[in-house]
């Protein structure tokens, strides 16, 4: 094994210890998915105004925003379901690499 895969296989250890629903909401949900949401409620502000500051947040942005981010938060659960099962198909455990 390679000092680099041994070097992921030590991070994932110490993330996998902490558990799924935890990877799952901190790395998917709240890593991902909320800053998705928010990055792309920004960036579809921009491109709705342009450079016309005056138009930001008029209107319903509240709702435009809450809509973002509730996808993209629903989003990272999936996200983050699926990182687990890909980071633990890559995981070699200890016992594994001295067999």
């Amino acid at each position: 094994m390679n000092e680099r895969h041994k070097n992921e296989n030590q991070k994932w250890s110490k993330i996998r210890e902490k558990g799924k629903k935890h990877y799952i909401l901190y790395y998917g949900v709240l890593g991902w998915g909320l800053s998705t949401g928010v990055l792309f409620f920004l960036v579809g502000e921009v491109m709705d105004h342009k450079l016309a500051f005056r138009g930001y947040f008029t209107g319903g942005w509240v709702l435009e925003l809450a809509i973002a981010i509730g996808s993209f938060l629903l989003g990272g659960l999936l996200f983050g379901y699926t990182m687990w099962g890909f980071n633990e198909g890559n995981y070699t455990s200890d016992d594994e690499v001295r067999e």
